[in-house]
């Protein structure tokens, strides 16, 4: 018995020192792939980006793209037309549902929204920065526009996708939070 002992004891002995069972240290972890908040210089953070649909023009027709971006406590309002379309008006609403202006009906009042613009012919692209809005803090937001297709002639309202305002008309919002 003392001579199995032994021999599992020096083959255990063997085994352990020997070169296929010595320790490797790995070189440094190196992931390399795409978690949720990346930027795009590779380091995790939060994505500027806080929206982007279609801005929709006469109801169906999809006229560009409406984005919302963060920056440092700052909004960035982005609306690109695409095609043969372009901008002609734009109002924005950002704020709380109470502070929306509406008339007696429950339809927002564009003219009242407080940023907005008239923009030259040949308009494809307009931006506003908005600042006041810490991280933590979460705004309703209406995209609204008056667009021209330069091959129709037809001039229609156009509204960033979201969620219906309520009233009789199709205006929309959506919610960002920062």
């Amino acid at each position: 018995m003392k001579k199995i002992t032994l021999f599992c004891l020096l083959v255990t002995l063997f085994v352990a020192c020997s070169p296929e069972n010595e320790t490797t240290l790995l070189p440094e972890a190196n992931f390399d792939f795409d978690l949720p908040g990346n930027i795009d210089d590779g380091t995790i953070g939060e994505d500027p980006l806080l929206y982007e649909d279609v801005l929709y023009a006469g109801q169906t027709m999809e006229s560009g793209i409406a984005s919302v971006e963060n920056s440092e406590g700052e909004l960035i309002i982005l609306l690109q037309n695409e095609g043969d379309w372009e901008i002609l008006e734009t109002h924005i609403y950002v704020g709380s549902m109470e502070g929306l202006p509406t008339n007696g009906g429950g339809n927002p009042k564009i003219g009242q929204f407080p940023y907005a613009g008239t923009h030259a012919p040949g308009t494809t692209e307009v931006s506003y920065n908005i600042p006041g809005y810490p991280t933590g803090s979460c705004v309703y937001v209406a995209i609204h526009a008056v667009v021209y297709n330069t091959v129709t002639g037809e001039t229609e309202t156009a509204w960033a996708a979201g969620e219906p305002m309520g009233g009789s008309s199709w205006a929309t919002w959506f919610e960002v939070c920062l």
